[in-house]
């Protein structure tokens, strides 16, 4: 019985951390001040801290997306229609499906052109284990000071991002 136990923990454990699982479910933030330091995979296969993408003086904004999830599209879109709002704003998008899938789902939209963008690959979702993910799009703003402002779930409306980007 311990054993049957043990399996099915480990067995829920995996299944909470493949990308379709954080597609399906919905947002918890845990209580965090600020950016999490998490090793992800840059699209040229260069390794780097979460933590470290974030210029001095710039608002972060983080987003946990899924290529293939119908909100991240709609609200990519979005975004990519009124960058000129986000000027001094440092985006991070980061999936945990596999570099040619982030890479397609940015050509598409147009975000490769994004001088204030930084795509990765977060091979063993930890950072979306982190941020508890239940739901993504998962967005997370930062302020100049490094500290969380606050988070959205796939829900988010425009101008309410571009608001929470302001000091």
């Amino acid at each position: 019985m311990k054993k049957l136990l043990i399996l099915l923990t480990l067995m829920g454990a995996g299944a909470a951390t493949t990308p379709a699982a954080a597609q399906s479910s919905t947002l918890t933030v845990r209580s965090v001040s600020s950016v999490p330091s998490v090793s992800l995979l840059g699209l040229d296969g260069q390794k780097f801290s979460s933590a470290a993408v974030q210029p001095k003086g710039k608002v972060l904004v983080v987003v946990y997306f899924s290529p293939t999830c119908s909100h991240c599209i709609q609200f990519t879109e979005e975004l990519t229609g009124r960058l000129k709002d986000f000027q001094q704003v440092q985006f991070l998008y980061v999936s945990a499906y596999p570099v040619t899938d982030i890479k397609n789902f940015a050509a598409v939209r147009g975000m490769l052109k994004m001088k204030n963008l930084r795509l990765a690959n977060d091979p063993e979702f930890k950072l979306g284990s982190f941020y508890e993910l239940k739901e993504i799009p998962g967005i997370f703003v930062y302020g100049t000071n490094g500290k969380l402002r606050r988070s959205f779930d796939s829900k988010v409306k425009m101008d309410e991002l571009v608001a929470a980007t302001r000091n």
